[in-house]
C-alpha cells in the first residue's frame, strides 16, 4: 500500500468573521504530503477532489493534483490545497469533549472525516493498465493540543506528522 504523510500546513490566507454567538472561519492552507511507494509498480493518480467533514457536515475541500509515484520511490512531494469557507469554529469547539477508549473525557479534541475518491493507474515495463477508481473514507481525531498557535493566528503549526 503506498503511504501518504502529511510534511507541512501553511495558512496562504483567512478571513475572520465573529458574531454575538459565533466565529466563522474562511481559510485556504497549503499542504505539502510526501507520498511512498514500495510497489515493484509505477503508480499515477488523476487530479482529485476530497470533501472534509466535521459533525457530519461538509466543512471543506482539498484539491490534489495530478502525480506519479516511481516504483520503490519515497520522496515523492506533492503540493496540495484544503479550502475552507465560513467554517463555525465555535459550534465545532463546543462539540470537541469526547469519550476516550479508557473512558476519560479528552477536551479539545474533534473528528474530521476525509470522503472522495481517486483515479489511479499502474505502469509496469511501460505498459499501462486500465484505470481504477479507488474510495477514500478516513477518519482523523485532532487534538487542539497537538497545534501551536503563535502571534494571534499569523502563524500555525502542526506540532508533528499524521499518517494517512
Amino acid at each position: 500500500m503506498p503511504v501518504f504523510s502529511v510534511q507541512t500546513v501553511h495558512v496562504e490566507s483567512y478571513k475572520l468573521n465573529v458574531t454575538s454567538q459565533n466565529l466563522l472561519v474562511s481559510s485556504v492552507f497549503s499542504l505539502n504530503v510526501t507520498a511512498e511507494n514500495p510497489n515493484k509498480v509505477a503508480l499515477s493518480y488523476e487530479p482529485s477532489r476530497f470533501h472534509v467533514l466535521s459533525q457530519g457536515l461538509v466543512v471543506g475541500l482539498i484539491r490534489i493534483p495530478q502525480f506519479h509515484q516511481p516504483p520503490l520511490s519515497k520522496n515523492v512531494s506533492v503540493q496540495t490545497r484544503v479550502l475552507f469557507e465560513r467554517v463555525n469554529v465555535s459550534e465545532i469547539m463546543s462539540g470537541s469533549s469526547r469519550k476516550e477508549e479508557d473512558g476519560s473525557s479528552s477536551k479539545g479534541a474533534f473528528d474530521i472525516r476525509i470522503l472522495g475518491d481517486v483515479r489511479a493507474q499502474v505502469r509496469v515495463f511501460h505498459m499501462t493498465l486500465p484505470m481504477m477508481k479507488v474510495a477514500l473514507d478516513c477518519d482523523l481525531s485532532v487534538s487542539e493540543s497537538k497545534f501551536s498557535v503563535n502571534n494571534e493566528l499569523h502563524s500555525i503549526r502542526w506540532s508533528h506528522n499524521q499518517m494517512v
